[in-house]
């Protein structure tokens, strides 16, 4: 398995771990509201049974938003962006900010998808694992450019056993290590993450492949 293919592995495991953890700490009502954030495909009818009337609207206006047309996402992305100014005092700010840095990411606007994804992190009134999240999708676009020193000290917190994206945080963690040329380091998250029975299998499967790569 090649560099190359292992990253084009992660985001889909950082997916369904992101929704296991979202499952265990908050139940239905968020799961649904992470779905709108990454995958917009929830409907409206589905959010509407879980919110309460006070967020209604806010919520309603978010998936029109969502349900535009996406062969202009530009113009969805800066709706977005408005969307959440205009409602910062409101959970749904946060999703659309976001959805926002997901549709950048697509678009390969990777700088843009960064700044929303920093800003998110930034934001001391968001809730603790969504500004984890945006600091992990954020290092996850610069995991093959950006310095790796300063990541791995964005990543030190996630790490934590009982932080929601531990998992990924460790292996984004030991990719940077790699890059870095700190093979020690490298060896032994990857063989952390290889034996632990908590990890995503899928994740298990690429830190064995790359303790075997650099064993070779």
């Amino acid at each position: 398995m090649t560099q190359e293919n292992i990253f084009k592995e992660i985001e889909e495991d950082l997916e369904r771990q992101k929704y296991e953890e979202l499952w265990k700490r908050y139940g239905g009502y968020v799961i649904a509201a992470a779905f709108a954030v990454v995958l917009g495909t929830i409907g409206y009818n589905f959010w509407q049974t879980r919110t309460s009337d006070m967020h209604q609207k806010a919520t309603g206006d978010l998936m029109m938003i969502l349900g535009q047309d996406k062969e202009d996402q530009a113009k969805q992305i800066q709706a977005l962006e408005d969307f959440a100014q205009k409602n910062q005092d409101q959970a749904q700010a946060v999703f659309a900010q976001l959805d926002a840095a997901a549709f950048a990411a697509k678009q390969d606007h990777k700088d843009q998808a960064i700044k929303i994804y920093d800003a998110v992190a930034a934001d001391v009134k968001a809730d603790h694992a969504f500004r984890q999240l945006a600091d992990l999708l954020s290092v996850q676009l610069q995991l093959d450019s950006g310095d790796p020193t300063a990541l791995q000290k964005r990543l030190q917190p996630l790490m934590e056993y009982n932080e929601p994206w531990h998992y990924s945080a460790k292996e984004y963690s030991a990719y940077l290590a790699f890059r870095a040329g700190d093979m020690a380091t490298a060896k032994k998250l990857f063989t952390d993450l290889s034996q632990d029975a908590g990890a995503p299998k899928s994740m298990s499967t690429r830190a064995s492949d790359m303790l075997k790569m650099l064993a070779e």
